[in-house]
Protein backbone atom coordinates (compact mmCIF):
# COMPACT_ATOMS: atom_id res chain seq x y z
CA UNK A 1 0.00 0.00 0.00
CA UNK A 2 1.71 3.20 -1.24
CA UNK A 3 1.19 6.44 0.75
CA UNK A 4 -2.34 8.36 2.30
CA UNK A 5 -2.57 11.61 3.21
CA UNK A 6 -3.54 12.72 6.80
CA UNK A 7 -4.77 16.07 8.14
CA UNK A 8 -3.47 17.19 11.83
CA UNK A 9 -6.15 20.10 13.03
CA UNK A 10 -3.80 21.77 15.67
CA UNK A 11 -5.96 23.85 18.44
CA UNK A 12 -4.90 25.90 21.71
CA UNK A 13 -4.77 23.70 24.42
CA UNK A 14 -4.29 24.06 28.08
CA UNK A 15 -0.43 25.43 28.45
CA UNK A 16 -1.21 27.79 25.24
CA UNK A 17 -0.26 31.62 26.77
CA UNK A 18 1.73 30.42 29.71
CA UNK A 19 5.60 30.93 29.95
CA UNK A 20 7.40 29.15 27.51
CA UNK A 21 4.84 29.28 24.76
CA UNK A 22 6.29 31.22 21.76
CA UNK A 23 9.45 28.95 22.02
CA UNK A 24 6.88 26.00 21.87
CA UNK A 25 5.64 27.17 18.86
CA UNK A 26 9.26 28.14 17.15
CA UNK A 27 9.80 24.51 17.85
CA UNK A 28 6.66 23.28 16.11
CA UNK A 29 7.50 25.57 13.13
CA UNK A 30 11.21 24.10 13.17
CA UNK A 31 9.60 20.62 13.17
CA UNK A 32 7.08 21.28 10.44
CA UNK A 33 10.15 22.33 8.10
CA UNK A 34 12.04 19.43 9.06
CA UNK A 35 8.93 17.69 7.67
CA UNK A 36 8.86 19.50 4.70
CA UNK A 37 12.91 19.15 3.75
CA UNK A 38 12.01 14.70 4.46
CA UNK A 39 9.12 14.98 2.19
CA UNK A 40 6.29 14.22 4.75
CA UNK A 41 4.62 17.26 5.05
CA UNK A 42 2.38 18.92 1.76
CA UNK A 43 1.14 22.37 3.24
CA UNK A 44 0.77 23.93 6.63
CA UNK A 45 -0.99 26.92 7.78
CA UNK A 46 -3.30 28.67 10.05
CA UNK A 47 -7.02 30.20 9.28
CA UNK A 48 -6.83 33.76 8.97
CA UNK A 49 -9.98 33.83 11.44
CA UNK A 50 -9.26 31.61 14.03
CA UNK A 51 -6.61 30.04 16.37
CA UNK A 52 -6.60 26.67 14.53
CA UNK A 53 -4.03 25.16 12.75
CA UNK A 54 -4.10 22.58 9.59
CA UNK A 55 -1.33 20.70 9.04
CA UNK A 56 -1.63 18.00 6.06
CA UNK A 57 0.97 15.07 5.58
CA UNK A 58 1.53 11.47 3.80
CA UNK A 59 2.53 8.45 5.88
CA UNK A 60 2.25 4.51 5.36
CA UNK A 61 -0.11 4.44 8.10
CA UNK A 62 -2.03 6.15 10.42
CA UNK A 63 0.18 4.69 12.98
CA UNK A 64 3.17 6.60 11.37
CA UNK A 65 1.04 9.80 11.39
CA UNK A 66 0.17 9.80 14.54
CA UNK A 67 3.55 9.43 15.64
CA UNK A 68 4.40 12.18 13.51
CA UNK A 69 1.40 14.39 15.01
CA UNK A 70 2.60 13.02 19.03
CA UNK A 71 6.13 13.79 18.37
CA UNK A 72 4.99 17.77 17.46
CA UNK A 73 6.94 19.99 20.19
CA UNK A 74 4.17 22.21 20.84
CA UNK A 75 1.95 19.27 21.03
CA UNK A 76 4.09 16.97 23.50
CA UNK A 77 4.00 20.54 25.42
CA UNK A 78 0.33 20.61 25.96
CA UNK A 79 0.51 24.55 23.87
CA UNK A 80 -2.09 22.97 20.93
CA UNK A 81 -4.32 20.22 20.96
CA UNK A 82 -3.87 17.73 17.69
CA UNK A 83 -6.39 15.77 16.04
CA UNK A 84 -5.66 13.24 13.26
CA UNK A 85 -7.83 12.57 10.21
CA UNK A 86 -7.23 10.28 7.27
CA UNK A 87 -7.68 12.77 4.06
CA UNK A 88 -9.05 11.45 1.17
CA UNK A 89 -7.97 14.12 -2.21
CA UNK A 90 -10.76 13.76 -4.60
CA UNK A 91 -9.30 16.67 -6.82
CA UNK A 92 -6.03 18.20 -7.39
CA UNK A 93 -4.60 20.94 -9.21
CA UNK A 94 -1.36 20.48 -10.66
Amino acid sequence: MGKQSYVIMLRPANNYGTEGTEEKISEHFQYLQSLLKDGILTMAGRFSEVLIGLVMIEADSRKAAHEIMKNDPAVKAGVFHAELYPWSIALHAK
